[in-house]
């Protein structure tokens, strides 16, 4: 038994507020989701390849929306496009997991699109949608890890307020994105950890998720969406799972 295992820690179970904070709101209802292309001086996406990448994002969004009907949540995913004709252009730098990515891509891409800031945006999708969500999902030309960038209370509000994720067209081993990927990085947005070994989590912690949650979309991707499942921790973070167990605050990452 897990509880067993876990006993020799005092675990308090700290209360969970990182999906009430910024602009990805609440893991149900209306979401709005504004993607983007962004390349590079000489090395541009095709219109091919955009394509390719929006069916992968639908995929991703139409699984989270799947998983939450599983569990009696209505969530539906709209929004819009910016770049599918003419790419953003940008300096690129490769995403590493080190911990150490940039972390104002989303404000820099909004002014890009033609929002002032973050909240601009926000009140644009508050006022033209029917949408309580709003969120960025910026596609990147070229190789990387993706990454999230949630925003929490201490930080600028102008700058960060609106919530997104960074995604990669291929990933450091020169393979394809995978739209696995997509959804483990909107679930960051609506407080999911990640429970593989990172510059933030622990490897005890990896191996006891193996255990319990071996097809967890935080503990592993595949090409294959369907056969990967949220675990019940990662249900409790996004605001779904309303009986926690003391022992889900163990996979806690660091700094989190």
């Amino acid at each position: 038994m897990i509880r067993s295992i876990l006993t020799f820690i005092t675990l308090t179970l700290l209360p969970i507020n990182k999906w009430r904070a910024g602009s990805a709101y609440a893991l149900e209802g209306n979401i709005y989701t504004l993607s983007c292309f962004v390349s590079g001086p000489s090395n541009e996406w095709t219109y091919n390849e955009k394509l390719n990448i929006i069916n992968k994002l639908n995929e991703s969004t139409q699984w989270i929306t799947q998983q939450a009907n599983k569990e009696g949540i209505s969530t539906q995913f709209e929004g819009g496009n910016f770049g599918l004709k003419q790419d953003i252009k940008m300096d690129i730098a490769s995403g590493t997991a080190s911990g150490n990515e940039a972390v104002d891509l989303i404000s820099k891409v909004l002014q890009q699109v033609g929002y002032k800031n973050s909240l601009v945006f926000d009140s644009w999708v508050k006022k033209n949608t029917k949408c309580t969500n709003a969120q960025v999902i910026i596609f990147m030309k070229g190789k990387g890890n993706g990454y999230a960038m949630p925003y929490k209370d201490d930080m600028d509000k102008e700058k960060y307020y609106v919530e997104g994720a960074i995604l990669y067209e291929k990933y450091l081993n020169n393979s394809d994105l995978a739209s696995a990927s997509i959804a483990h990085e909107i679930l960051h947005l609506y407080g999911g950890w990640d429970l593989y070994k990172t510059f933030s989590q622990t490897k005890d912690r990896e191996e006891k998720a193996k255990e319990l949650f071996p097809n967890s979309i935080m503990l592993r991707t595949s090409y294959n969406i369907k056969e990967l499942e949220i675990d019940e921790v990662t249900k409790w973070l996004i605001g779904w799972n309303k009986k926690p167990k003391e022992w889900y605050e163990w996979f806690r990452p660091k700094g989190e």
